[in-house]
């Protein structure tokens, strides 16, 4: 019995002896990656520098120091990051990603990944594979640019006749766009006041980009008859008239900036005199002179008939 109770009382102060604490533990190997904005916007256009960029933010969540390699892939577009950066226990640290596109590529959206890799712990090769990587979106964005060009910048028409002016329409821009025809008000009002008819069947057409153009049509009637015109060297009424087409980039004009491009096209337009001015443009060209008197009748008669017979030696 005494035996017994000196077991029991030696149990009871054993479990009284306090106990080492335990070693802490070390955390394996890891890296925490986010980047932002997430969506990389880049300008191509004729001018613009040509580059996005995001920023990133690396930490280290051990209490050991990590060497953490940067990585960046963007489906063939440049990129500009540090290979690597090296953290401190429960650091971390901000990095610039630049992407550059290309001046004038097509309007898109491509991927773009960061990577970030442990690769050395205290100075030591990693005992596991600690990674993370975060996925952007790189948006190339849609520029406006048209240029026109007349097909013919000079024609002759004859008065009453009808012709056609046409214009090739070129998207410089790196997207489809709409397009908006007219002709220069000022252009316009002066050839409807001499008695033009102007129509424009298209007045807006969807245009691919690149070196394509579409054709667009102009469609003119010349005014038949206009006394005020000059009589040129063959006896023919002429006048010359500038006709002024213009091409509107609609996206532009969404953006608030409408972009667009003129050409012009100078007509000119013949008309046969009447009877009776040739009659007396053909006694000016032989320069007589009808004086007053009791034979300007007579003489008048003879210039008259000589003017006649001249017509019909011309035709």
């Amino acid at each position: 019995m005494r035996l017994n109770s000196l077991i029991l009382v030696l149990i009871l102060s054993i479990s009284f002896i306090p106990l080492p604490p335990a070693q802490a533990q070390i955390g394996a190997p890891d890296v925490n990656l986010q980047c932002s904005p997430s969506n990389i916007p880049i300008d191509v256009y004729p001018g613009a520098d040509l580059t996005g960029y995001t920023i990133c933010t690396v930490s280290n969540p051990n209490s050991y120091q990590e060497k953490i390699s940067i990585e960046v892939t963007a489906d063939g577009l440049a990129t500009s990051a540090p290979s690597s950066i090296t953290l401190g226990p429960n650091a971390e640290e901000d990095f610039q990603v630049t992407v550059r596109g290309e001046q004038n590529m097509r309007m898109q959206s491509r991927s773009m990944v960061v990577k970030a890799t442990v690769t050395e712990v205290m100075g030591a090769p990693p005992p596991n594979i600690a990674e993370k990587e975060q996925q952007l979106i790189i948006d190339i964005r849609q520029f406006a640019g048209v240029q026109v060009d007349a097909t013919e910048a000079i024609t002759t028409v004859d008065g009453g006749s009808e012709i056609i002016a046409e214009f090739y329409v070129y998207n410089l821009g790196n997207a489809y766009d709409f397009f908006l025809y007219r002709i220069d008000s000022q252009s316009l009002e002066i050839m409807e006041n001499e008695g033009f008819s102007i129509s424009l069947p298209q007045v807006k057409t969807q245009v691919e980009w690149g070196n394509v153009p579409v054709k667009v049509r102009v469609i003119l009637k010349a005014p038949t008859d206009n006394e005020e015109w000059e009589i040129n060297s063959d006896g023919m009424r002429e006048a010359s008239f500038t006709l002024n087409f213009e091409a509107v980039s609609e996206f532009s004009c969404n953006q608030g900036n409408c972009i667009s491009d003129t050409a012009s096209m100078t007509i000119t337009v013949l008309q046969e005199v009447s009877t009776t001015e040739e009659l007396i443009s053909s006694v000016t060209d032989n320069q007589m002179l009808i004086y007053g008197g009791s034979g300007a009748g007579l003489l008048l008669v003879i210039l008259l008939v000589l003017a006649v017979k001249k017509r019909k030696n011309r035709d």
